[in-house]
């Protein structure tokens, strides 16, 4: 994890890639060499996403689950060959 809020130490999800402390997640994109941002507007929303997802529970996340069926996608494809 290159740069981010000190809550990243705690983080769990693998799809994580940093914050600003403030109100913005980035986590993996769809694409290769993308990103996903999370840009809350409270910081309690934020504070509670980080916590509560990104460091606890992250299978719970929308933006996990998207990613997981990009991978799953990706796998599929593989076994048919």
């Amino acid at each position: 994890m290159s740069s981010g809020s000190y809550r990243q130490v705690n983080v769990k999800c693998p799809f994580y890639r940093s914050d600003d402390g403030r109100g913005k997640i980035i986590c993996e994109g769809l694409k290769e060499r993308s990103t996903v941002s999370l840009n809350y507007r409270r910081k309690q929303d934020f504070e509670k996403h980080i916590r509560g997802l990104c460091s606890g529970e992250y299978r719970q996340c929308p933006v996990h689950g998207m990613l997981m069926e990009k991978y799953e996608e990706k796998n599929h494809g593989k076994n048919d060959l």
